[in-house]
């Protein structure tokens, strides 16, 4: 997925589950952990929505970007430099929160 479009509904009852929908048309859930700034951009970390799913094994970098009507939408991140800084600050944020496995 390149660019996503923000979707305001949400799935089941969980306010942080957003809806994506990619290039394509197609319709994937995410769950929204946080938001990061990085060098004046704001940046979300989410993973993939799955409520059988017991371990995380992938997270999703968005940057919050302005389509050509200037609204909100996602663009993935595939600088890893970029990504590994993201994701640091982000487990700096959430330690209490999460468990982190290096």
């Amino acid at each position: 997925m390149s660019k996503e479009e923000m979707d305001v509904n949400n799935i089941d009852e969980n306010p942080n589950v957003l809806e994506l929908i990619d290039e394509d048309g197609n319709t994937v859930p995410f769950e929204h952990l946080d938001t990061v700034r990085i060098g004046g951009d704001d940046y979300i970390v989410c993973i993939p929505y799955d409520d059988d799913e017991e371990e995380v094994t992938e997270i999703a970098l968005f940057k919050i970007d302005k389509d050509e009507n200037s609204e909100d939408c996602l663009s993935q991140v595939i600088d890893e430099n970029l990504a590994e800084r993201i994701y640091q600050e982000f487990k700096k944020r959430n330690a209490d929160k999460f468990d982190f496995e290096d």
